[in-house]
């Protein structure tokens, strides 16, 4: 699966975003939301758009993007879309702290264990995920992907270009 179990600590990194933001996911309290992507895998944009939605469901709870792709790549993808999110740059080593080896990998880490993790475009998770964050922030728990959106189940992973 390549990602951490439920209830494993998560890594004692230091992530900097591009806006200057920095974080230790191990040291966060509560909540985070922690997405590995790669901007031309395409179960990546599809979890990155879904997640996306998540501040309106559960305000207040962080979701940090890190990317596998050049730092030029990602630039031109977030331009205009993610730039209301902290992203960070030179994700590869982070994955590598994490074990991970596909992307997309979508964290939901919970006073710096892992409460939920999997990897690709996993319809069902996401939802989990969209509904744990949203109930934790006391709102109503709803749906990130619903029937409307017309997508399919799962879409797998493809391997990190992190050597």
């Amino acid at each position: 699966m390549d990602v951490l179990e439920k209830g494993k600590a998560v890594p004692e990194i230091e992530l900097k975003a591009k806006n200057g933001e920095t974080l230790n996911p191990a040291k966060v309290e509560g909540a985070l939301v922690l997405v590995f992507f790669h901007p031309v895998v395409l179960a990546s944009r599809h979890v990155v758009g879904y997640l996306r939605r998540l501040p309106a469901m559960a305000p207040g709870v962080p979701i940090w993007f890190v990317s596998t792709a050049t730092p030029e790549e990602t630039e031109v993808y977030i331009q205009g879309y993610l730039e209301e999110f902290p992203v960070v740059l030179d994700g590869c080593p982070a994955l590598k702290a994490f074990g991970g080896r596909f992307v997309p990998a979508t964290y939901l880490i919970q006073d710096g264990k892992v409460d939920l993790a999997f990897t690709g475009f996993h319809k069902l998770a996401l939802n989990t995920l969209g509904r744990r964050v949203a109930e934790q922030a006391g709102k109503r728990a709803k749906d990130l992907v619903t029937e409307a959106d017309n997508k399919g189940e799962y879409e797998l992973a493809e391997p990190a270009p992190c050597e």
